[in-house]
């Protein structure tokens, strides 16, 4: 039997939510497909089995959603990630007042850490400001609003990352579902449940195409970014 509670406690919440939901996403159309067309999937003991190999699944879709996750975010942030970006003179993400305050925190708490005017001299000081930053700021109960924008940003980049996969998929849905709704042509009266799958691959397609962008990624890394920056002016750093 499973411990539902085990179960999130071993795969952690940014697992969870961040690449076990986007595989869920992925396969979403076709496992309804499963359980509206084949009625033997409904019972009990088949939705465990299910459950049982999805669960066994999760370390194989938490390792791969990280390949093209991860290069799905390199093209939205070819250069830097976003905070070290937002911390750049040219950037004016964060206006220059909080970012000069930020630079003043990394010169009290980092040795190394210098100001320059030019985005090529700062860019190795912001680097290392912001992956040290990221080192002191994993304690989701000291910190939740990272924790909560970081998996928000892990989300939508692993979903764009699985985005050709996810048309792919969505369309052999629809081919699949038009040839089992041509036997019935032109009365459809008794599909009722494959229109119903057709209709959910022809949305998840919209959804893979319109809300699955670039720009989504980039909003979300932004929100991730002023998280974590914000972290500065914590008084939990005295």
């Amino acid at each position: 039997m499973f411990n539902i509670k085990e179960i999130y406690t071993n795969l952690g919440t940014y697992n969870l939510r961040a690449r076990i939901s986007v595989g869920i996403i992925f396969l979403a159309p076709w496992l309804l497909e499963l359980y509206l067309l084949i009625p033997e999937i409904n019972s009990i003991s088949s939705t465990l089995i299910v459950g049982i190999i999805t669960y066994g699944l999760c370390n194989i879709i938490i390792v791969y959603c990280r390949i093209p996750g991860v290069k799905a975010m390199k093209k939205c942030f070819p250069n830097l990630l976003p905070a070290q970006e937002a911390l750049l003179p040219s950037n004016h993400y964060i206006d220059s007042i909080t970012k000069h305050r930020y630079y003043h925190f990394f010169s009290e708490h980092m040795q190394d850490f210098k100001i320059f005017p030019s985005d090529s001299e700062m860019t190795p000081y912001v680097s290392s400001a912001v992956t040290w930053l990221i080192s002191q700021t994993r304690d989701s109960s000291k910190f939740p609003l990272i924790t909560e924008e970081n998996i928000n940003f892990g989300f939508t980049y692993n979903l764009l990352g699985l985005k050709p996969y996810g048309i792919v998929l969505s369309i052999v849905g629809i081919i699949i579902n038009l040839m089992l709704l041509y036997p019935y042509f032109p009365n459809f009266t008794n599909c009722s449940k494959i229109m119903a799958c057709l209709i959910v691959n022809l949305l998840f397609l919209l959804l893979w195409i319109f809300v699955i962008t670039q720009q989504l990624v980039i909003s979300a890394g932004r929100k991730y970014a002023r998280a974590l920056l914000s972290a500065c002016d914590s008084n939990l750093w005295d």
